[in-house]
């Protein structure tokens, strides 16, 4: 078998492409000039099944975290997180439901050096299907400026994991100058 000088450069440029691919795949994510603050993720709607409550719970801690992770490495989200700044969201926390205070996210997120603050809610229409909200506010006005929704289904800790892997990708390049 021989091989042509074409067929050489063809196969030389292929392998040239997908490190080229590989590269751009690996090349660090350009980072907001802008904080964000990523409030724990509240449930809503259904809750009726027995045994949701501590179901919840659970889920919320862990898809919380993770959440802020997935945004902060694979988005343009400079994300609050640091253990201080946590602990001071969880003791607002235990006091009122951070959701529904009137803007009192805003004053902790611009304690802690936020500019967004972002407010993930579940939706529970029932046990089996759920709608993950991402709402996106700026500190100094409160103005809403981004609102996005993913349908889900299943409240299995691989569907919270999948819907919010599949939000990180929808929001990878957002910008709230957008």
């Amino acid at each position: 078998m021989s091989c042509t000088k074409s067929t050489i450069a063809s196969f030389m440029l292929l392998m040239l492409m997908g490190n080229t691919v590989v590269a751009l795949a690996e090349a660090p994510i350009e980072k907001h000039n802008y904080n964000s603050l990523v409030l724990d993720i509240t449930v809503t709607g259904d809750s009726t099944v027995t045994g949701d409550l501590a179901e919840n719970e659970v889920k919320i801690a862990k898809f919380s975290e993770y959440l802020r992770d997935e945004l902060q490495q694979k988005t343009r989200f400079n994300i609050v997180k640091d253990a201080a700044s946590l602990d001071k969201l969880a003791a607002a926390g235990e006091n009122v439901d951070l959701h529904n205070c009137n803007g009192c996210e805003q004053k902790i997120a611009e304690e802690l050096g936020a500019e967004l603050v972002v407010m993930p809610t579940v939706f529970r229409m029932s046990h089996l299907i759920s709608a993950l909200h991402l709402e996106f506010k700026e500190v100094e006005s409160g103005k809403l400026i981004k609102r996005k929704v993913y349908d889900f289904r299943g409240n299995t800790d691989k569907a919270w994991e999948r819907v919010i892997q599949y939000a990180v990708r929808d929001l990878k390049s957002w910008d709230k100058s957008n």
